[in-house]
């Protein structure tokens, strides 16, 4: 065997901050003869570079449109009819994607300087500048800028959609009234388009729907899938998808259910179709051994108190299937009106206060998991409620669900759910019910008996979900309800099932660690420290359980509440769902000032996955 010799990189590329130092460093190293672990340090410090020359071209273009030979210095102060023209000839570009160009570096260099500053540093890419510049644009220059400032030391760490979600959380929390406004416009505006491929085929597209009303449909023709999956059709999730979305809006004979529809479709799949894939259950999913809890199942109700609505038939939903099964998370003190910090849906983003409240009412057969935090945010308990506010109503006794069942998780400070007298009213069964649970817990919830086990219990392993939040691979989003509980160190190396021992991994990531040479490290618990076959780490340190959100300012930043793009009464086919170019109608913001090319948001190349 040959011992194989590659390149060596030149001494302080790694460190080296971009300019004309690190681009003569770099172009000393072709990355086919370095090394694989050095490939990754290359990788990294060419789109540092990147950035680098990127941020000064966004620079160099936005002196080109303000050139002007005719005034002092050679530069006017606000962009005229015709600033762009000129970049359109040197550029061989589109007046469209010129304005967005200097938008974003409008954005960049005089509205948000610190966002140019990491920009040209090389500390945060051309993707991520773009995001921060779009997802700002209805608000105003002020309000822009807080929320900019304030994402940029975490943003180099989220992907493009966590960014997004990110950006979308800090605005909604510092003017809540602007963000209601802003969601109840664009929901006026909801409306039907459709469009012919160029294949032939037909796209069919609701736009702007309520949240509430599109993730229970959603959810609801998720688990008709299934149940057709599960009763034999032999197609893709995908194509069973679509027959069952065109079941569900043609007309239906008289007397159908969804029994009937499933029914239906199944009889009618077209053996043309791709046959479905077998998916073989990744590692570590075959379930508890025989006498063993299942971890999702919910534990005995105390005595006098009803049992929740059961859990579906097996086969009618599946716990992996992301949007079978809903998830809100949002704090208790907002939801008993303290408060008006948005909250999350796992899959769907940001949701307001008001949404959550009202939403959470409709979640009849709801599990309620209780979060209790320190003062920092970090996990203390995880808890579960039966209580429920005499105005919430809940599913009627013996009431099966179609779906998964819902889960709200309500997180709420040690200080806050202690303190006494806090509310008064129909909520104080649920918090006197929460306050004797805390004063009796353990954590965290594992014990000699525990650490033998080959599964986790059900409470040990909902402390694993809320404590872990998402899968622990670092830029992974998929929420840790419907991921798998690991262990870090294999039982079969006889290590226990404990705490310091558990992680919360999706699918791909489960198998990443399994199969692909990926290995994973738990330094301490909720800490987790990956390294990838190269030899490099990456660390994913505990995060908290409520999110770090500023305080509002109502009313105080003046932002665009404008829809994207309006209602009307012509045809459906009149407007394309999936323009090509920009939309006509942008949202408007007040601040900015004369002549500066709008950005717009375009599509993003890296949004969360689709509904389905």
């Amino acid at each position: 065997m040959f011992e194989q010799v590659f390149a060596s990189l030149p001494e302080g590329l790694a460190t080296a901050p971009p300019g004309a130092a690190l681009g003569a460093l770099l172009e000393q190293v072709d990355p086919r003869e370095a090394s694989p672990h050095d490939t990754v340090v290359l990788a990294a410090a060419w789109r540092r570079q990147l950035s680098h020359h990127e941020a000064r071209f966004a620079l160099a273009a936005r002196e080109v449109a303000r050139a002007d030979p005719a005034r002092p210095g050679g530069r006017c102060q606000r962009y005229g009819e015709f600033c762009t023209d000129e970049l359109r000839a040197v550029l061989s570009e589109s007046r469209t994607r010129i304005a967005k160009l200097l938008g974003q570096a409008e954005t960049a260099i005089a509205a948000i300087p610190e966002l140019w500053d990491a920009w040209d540093a090389g500390l945060l890419d051309t993707d991520r500048v773009r995001l921060c510049a779009t997802w700002t644009s209805s608000l105003s220059a002020e309000h822009a800028r807080q929320v900019v400032v304030r994402v940029l030391p975490e943003a180099p760490r989220l992907t493009l959609s966590a960014l997004i979600a990110r950006l979308q959380q800090l605005a909604t929390a510092s003017d809540p009234d602007w963000a209601a406004r802003l969601y109840d416009n664009a929901r006026k505006q909801r409306r039907v388009r459709a469009r012919r491929t160029d294949s032939g085929t037909l796209n069919l597209s609701g736009l702007d729907l309520p949240l509430d009303a599109g993730a229970l449909s959603v959810a609801h023709v998720e688990t008709l899938v299934l149940r057709a999956k599960a009763a034999g059709h032999p197609g893709l999730l995908d194509t069973i998808r679509a027959d069952i979305y065109l079941a569900l809006l043609s007309p239906r004979p008289r007397g159908w259910d969804d029994d009937a529809l499933v029914a239906h479709v199944v009889a009618h799949a077209d053996p043309a179709d791709p046959p479905g894939r077998s998916t073989p259950r990744h590692v570590g999913a075959d379930g508890p051994a025989p006498g063993d809890p299942d971890p999702d199942e919910p534990e005995p109700a105390a005595p006098g108190e009803s049992e929740p609505a059961p859990e579906p038939a097996a086969g009618t939903a599946s716990r992996g299937s992301r949007r079978a099964r809903i998830e809100m998370r949002i704090g208790l003190l907002t939801l008993l009106g303290h408060d008006e910090k948005p909250g999350t849906m796992p899959g769907y983003g940001i949701v307001l206060a008001p949404f959550a409240r009202q939403f959470a009412r409709r979640l009849h057969h709801a599990e309620w998991r209780v979060a209790v935090t320190d003062d920092d945010g970090h996990l203390v308990a995880a808890l579960v409620t039966r209580r429920r506010p005499r105005s919430f109503a809940t599913a009627p006794p013996g009431a099966t669900s179609p779906a998964a069942r819902p889960v709200l998780e309500l997180h709420i400070s040690e200080t806050d759910l202690m303190r006494p007298g806090m509310v008064p009213g129909e909520w104080t069964g649920v918090l006197d019910d929460l306050r004797a649970q805390l004063r009796t817990w353990t954590a965290p919830p594992d014990g000699a008996d525990q650490a033998r086990r080959r599964f986790p219990s059900a409470v040990l392993a909902r402390w694993i979900r809320s404590r872990d939040r998402s899968c622990v691979f670092p830029p992974c989003r998929a929420s840790s309800l419907v991921a798998d509980i690991d262990h870090t160190v294999a039982v079969t190396h006889h290590c226990p099932t404990i705490e310091g021992n558990l992680d919360a991994l999706c699918p791909h990531d489960h198998r990443l660690k399994h199969d692909g040479g990926w290995r994973l490290h738990q330094p301490s618990p909720g800490s987790f420290v990956w390294t990838s076959p190269t030899g490099h780490r990456y660390h994913r340190p505990p995060r908290p359980v409520r999110p770090d959100l500023p305080e509002p300012a109502p009313g105080h930043h003046r932002s665009s509440t404008s829809p994207a793009e309006f209602a009307g009464d012509a045809p459906m086919w009149t407007n394309d769902p999936y323009p090509d170019s920009p939309p006509t109608k942008k949202p408007r913001n007040t601040d900015v000032p004369h002549g500066r090319p709008p950005p717009d948001h375009g599509a993003d190349p890296e949004e969360d996955e689709p509904p389905f």
